[in-house]
Parts: C-alpha cells; structure tokens; sequence
C-alpha cells in the first residue's frame, strides 16, 4: 500500500514520541484514523467529545511535562476543544491539536463543504502557533514547526489542520527528514547575573515567589537549593504548588492561607512575611490575579522577577531588576555564583492559626493520610480545590494539577484520565464538585472502556458554590442559577459500570477512599457537604 500524507504525519509524530493520542473521529479526520490503525505504535483514547480529549492532552501535558497530542474534526470539533485549548494557553501548556480540515478546493467561508470554517484565524487569541500544509510536502517540516513553537520559550498549544485532499494524496518520497535540535534554555547574561547577586547582598530579609516556570523548566530541585542558600521562604503560585516540596522547612505555601470567592478584600488573609522582608525574588511567575488577591498583595520594597517571557516583567508590579531567562537556567547560575555558605534562614514559615476545611468536615488529612506520596491530585473548580491549594501537601513535582489562569469547569475528570494513560501505575484521583462533574460525567464511559481506573472525589452540596457565595456576599443573597437539582450520583455511576461510595464524615471518606483504591477499578467517592 502507498503511503499517504496521514500516514507521513502518523509516523512523524512517532518520531517525536508520541505514544499517545485523544480524540473523537469526524469525517474529515477519517484518514488519519486510518493511519493510525494500519501505522500501530499510538494507543488513541476515544473521548465522549473533543473539549474531554482536549483536557486529555492537557493533563498527559501538566503530568509528563511533554506535548500532549489530541485529534478533533474541523469546525465544530475544533470549537469544542477551544475551552481546552485557551486553558493551555493561559497556563503554558503544550498541547497539540491536530484537525482534518475541508478539502483544499473549499478554502474560505460560504464553500458549500460540510463543516466549512475558517478555525486558523477564530483560534489566533489562544493558541500559541497555527499551521495548515498546502503541499503534501509541508506536511512534516509544518508538523516539526510546530513542536519547536509549542515547546519553546514560554510553552503553548498550537493547531494544525491538514486538508483531507493532502491526508489522503498518495506519497512517493518517503525520505525521513532529521528532527529539528532541541535549543538551548536562554540564560542570564554576565551582567544580569552580576546585578542579581549584587541585589541579594543587600537583602537581608528575602522571600522567594515560585511559578508554573520552575516546573516546566524541571528546577525544582535546584529552587530547593537556591532556598537554602538564600535563607528564603519560599511561597507558591496556583500553577506552583509542586515548584518546592511539602516537606522542605521552608516551604511557605501560597501567598494567602484562604480565599474569598472572588478573590478581592483578602488583606487579613495574607502572609505577614511580605510586610516583613526586604526583597522579593519572583522566578517563573506572573503575579495573577489569583495569586496576588487582585493585586492588592503588597510587595516587599525591592522586587527581582525571573521569567522566560519577557512581556511579564514588570506587567503587574515595578521591579527593580528584570531579567529575561529560564527558570532553570538562572537558578543553575545563581548557584555558581553566590556565596557557598548558606545562610541561617531569617524566618520559618508561619504556621496558620487554623485549617482551612470545608463546612463540618475535613477531607483534607485523610486525603494526604491515604494517598501514596506520588500519587497524581487533578483538581477542577470547586472550593475544596482551592483549599487543597492552600492545604494539601506535595512531596513531587507534576502531582497536583488545577486549571488555575482559565479557571475551566468541567476539567478534572478527563485530564485526570490523560494523567492515568500517562502513570498506569499510579494513583490517579480527581476531585470535582457537582457543577463540574455534570459538564464532564459522560467521560465515565472513556474510563470505563479505555480501563482507566481513577478514583473520582465528587463534593456534593447542591449548589454551584462559589458564585452563590459571591451572591450572597455582594448581592444580599439574590440567588439565582446557583441551585443545583442533582441526579442520584450512585446509580448514575452504576449505570456505567463504576463502584461507588457515598459518605459525610471524615472517617467514612477515609475508609471509602480506601476501598476505592485498593479495588483498582474506576471508583466515584461522593462526599456530601453542608452548603
């Protein structure tokens, strides 16, 4: 059989390693779904729509710290993975959807052709590259391009569709073309690096402020180093949480111990080292409005802000010294060139005067007290999730996942079953609220028949939670569309074949979470809380 531009594509994205896809097929893709069959060597994981697949791609992303590659027809596939799509690109995540498109004849609106549309430009705000071949030759080097730009610099999602005319053109050159070089991380210049020890010499109080950068630059066990010889606390970013181990000592968490339901009018929730240290190192983060309260987080009088984007320093607050460059790239530098003794740490991070828990019960303890330490935490937007956030220790990094900067509803059970594909062998568990788990719940049919056994923590209290609490706080209580009439969580879980546990108290979750554990099957705990 002759090779076909799908099967060009299908064997170049085996040479980036891609083991895995998700999808959902659609007519325009169907030649890629060919390929994929008769070329063997990707699993593809079939998704109940294409915006699953895409939090797929997305969790595989977050977990691996690889591309993750979804498929999703043109038009109204493409549309559904936007929320996906944006949510990658907001948090710096590599993911890479792939699209049959119209036939090249039908190139333009009002073509007549099924599914028409013109999803390269609709998709320009969120996606960080677009590409579609118009040469069966393009259709590797494109393909290459567009992993070099995913990957690159600050990461991002990028879409390529291929015109089905090119997936099904027969190929007669077949000559594999040499994958393009990896390139370098960008360091600090000389002088740059000069200026920031010079800065820390005169800090005698710092404070350090880790972001998603530090993550997907794999430093974070040199920030564990550079925390050390600074003497700093180090405080977190939503995207992080897994930047610096639970157990190291100074280890302080995020900027506030709680938050309110809009995230304004936290002053007495903040950490009181920000009023008392001198300098503030920023490495890999964007100072958002999450992390900073609505930026109402004053900072320390001397700021230097470490990002690879050269847009975000200085976007939110003055700095005092700027500089362009890897997270891991500088931190590797600074640790060459600052002092060898480490210093005595001015502070240890203070500990809250109490726990942050939901209503009447604490799933927190025995969720860290049950779970194995690498165990892999997906957490969709509900309030336990921002309580885990603030709460729930990690011990390593790409452990706890949350679409923190798109705030998705809907995104925790398919990026935790992208996760599960990843890590077969571990614990993979997604916490949900009752809002998210009906934008997503259908996906328990792709748990079911991909066997891919997560443990789904499901808050039930009826209600979609944090906007009746900013009803209640801002508006006198005028509730409307916050009141949830829920189905009967069990039977519907049942209906697909998945055990279930239903619990109210903090010994009962415990020993549910357990069970649902050991059973190795596809578990929903569900937990139901006091509004």
């Amino acid at each position: 059989m002759s090779l076909t531009g799908a099967d060009i594509l299908i064997r170049r994205l085996k040479e980036h390693g891609v083991k895995h896809i998700f999808g959902y097929p659609g007519g325009q893709l169907t030649p890629i779904y060919d390929a994929l069959y008769r070329e063997g060597g990707i699993r593809h994981i079939l998704a109940r729509d294409e915006q699953a697949a895409g939090f797929m791609a997305d969790g595989y992303a977050r977990a691996t710290g690889q591309p993750g590659v979804c498929l999703a027809v043109c038009g109204p596939g493409v549309f559904n993975a936007a929320t996906p799509l944006a949510t990658a690109f907001t948090d710096s995540i590599p993911v890479l959807a792939i699209s049959g498109q119209i036939p090249s004849a039908g190139k333009g609106l009002r073509s007549g052709y099924y599914h028409e549309n013109d999803q390269l430009d609709a998709c320009k705000s969120f996606t960080k590259h677009r590409a579609r071949p118009v040469d069966v030759q393009r259709i590797v080097p494109q393909l290459d391009e567009s992993f070099q730009i995913m990957t690159r610099g600050r990461q991002g999602p990028a879409l390529y569709d291929i015109p089905l005319d090119l997936q099904r053109q027969e190929v007669k050159d077949t000559q594999v073309l040499p994958a393009i070089p990896a390139l370098s991380a960008p360091a600090p210049s000389a002088e740059e690096l000069a200026s920031l020890v010079r800065l820390f010499a005169g800090w005698k109080k710092p404070i350090i402020l880790a972001g998603g950068g530090v993550v997907s630059a794999q430093a974070t066990g040199q920030l564990a180093q550079l925390a050390d010889r600074l003497g700093a606390p180090v405080f977190h970013t939503l995207m992080g949480k897994c930047a610096l181990s639970s157990g190291h000592r100074l280890k302080a968490g995020l900027p506030w111990r709680r938050a309110t339901s809009d995230v304004t009018s936290m002053d007495t929730f903040f950490s009181p080292l920000f009023k008392e240290a001198d300098g503030l190192l920023a490495i890999g983060c964007r100072f958002t409005q999450a992390t900073t309260g609505s930026w109402s987080l004053k900072m320390p009088p001397s700021v230097a802000q470490v990002d690879i984007d050269a847009q975000e320093i200085g976007r939110h607050y003055p700095v005092t010294l700027g500089i362009c460059a890897d997270a891991r790239a500088t931190i590797e530098a600074l640790l060459t060139a600052l002092p060898r003794p480490a210093r005595t740490p001015w502070t240890l991070p203070p500990v809250p005067p109490e726990p942050w828990r939901l209503p009447g019960i604490d799933l927190v303890g025995p969720l860290r007290q049950v779970l194995p330490r690498d165990a892999i935490v997906v957490a969709d937007i509900t309030r336990l999730s921002y309580i885990l956030l603030a709460e729930f220790p990690v011990f390593e990094p790409r452990t706890f996942l949350h679409p923190a900067g798109f705030v998705a509803m809907g995104y925790g059970i398919p990026a935790a079953l992208g996760v599960k594909v990843a890590f077969p062998e571990r614990t993979v568990v997604t916490v949900v609220g009752d809002g998210c788990f009906l934008m997503s719940g259908m996906e328990l049919a792709s748990v079911v028949q991909e066997k891919l056994p997560i443990v789904i923590i499901l808050v039930n209290d009826h209600c979609l939670t944090l906007i009746k609490a900013i009803q209640e706080r801002r508006y006198e209580s005028r509730f409307l569309g916050v009141d949830l009439r829920n189905p009967d969580f069990g039977l519907f879980a049942k209906s697909f074949g998945v055990r279930s546990w239903k619990v109210d108290t903090d010994a009962a979750f415990a020993t549910a979470l357990k069970e649902a554990i050991a059973c190795g099957e596809p578990a929903l705990v569900e937990v139901q809380v006091k509004g």
